[in-house]
């Protein structure tokens, strides 16, 4: 691994470190150089500005994501099977990432301005995915067939956005896999031709 990217995944780390503690306000730049024990300057090398790091995070979080999903579905065959070890992954990488969810879930996926930034077509692999999955359960016959495809996504991402929101909003005081197994049925009630 190159300097570069070793200081720049400094960067990133200590942003969501900085960021989950005190909320996009109330940071500075000057906190975060010192968290990643790096010059002010440095970080102004890789982001324009302290929005431009905020936004930049889920770029990196949404590669690891996918990097780590697609290992984790290795040998596994069958849209519903691809779908429950999804629900499962997702859940697994926020609960084990609970400060970069802070971070996503809280502050940034309320903004209008993540929206804009270019940052926020990082998601596109990741729901492009989920897509691919609906349209081979479509084929297969598993999942409806006359069902709209994005918004069979935008279901299942919503079941899986809420879970995590409680769960901050509520100090990630339960662990957020105890529902699991009834939220994969759940998902598959609304998205199967006939339940699995």
């Amino acid at each position: 691994m190159s300097k570069t990217t070793v200081t720049k995944n400094a960067i990133i780390q200590s942003a969501i470190e900085i960021f989950s503690k005190k909320g996009f306000a109330n940071s500075t730049i000057s906190e975060i150089a010192g968290k990643a024990n790096v010059a002010e300057g440095t970080i102004y090398k890789y982001f324009k500005n302290k929005e431009d790091l905020f936004f930049s995070i889920p770029v990196e979080k949404t590669k690891e994501f996918c990097r780590d999903l697609e290992l984790h579905s290795q040998g596994i065959d069958g849209s519903l099977n691809k779908i429950k070890k999804f629900v499962w992954y997702y859940l697994y990488f926020f609960k084990t990432n609970p400060k970069y969810a802070r971070t996503l879930m809280l502050e940034m996926r309320v903004s209008k301005n993540f929206a804009k930034h270019a940052a926020y077509r990082s998601f596109k692999p990741f729901t492009s995915g989920i897509l691919e999955i609906i349209r081979e359960g479509q084929k297969e016959g598993t999942i409806r067939k006359n069902g709209n495809i994005y918004l069979l996504r935008q279901m299942i991402l919503a079941v899986l956005e809420h879970m995590v929101t409680r769960w901050l909003v509520k100090g990630e005081k339960y662990d957020l896999m105890e529902h699991y197994g009834e939220v994969t049925e759940l998902i598959f009630d609304g998205i199967c031709e006939t339940k699995k």
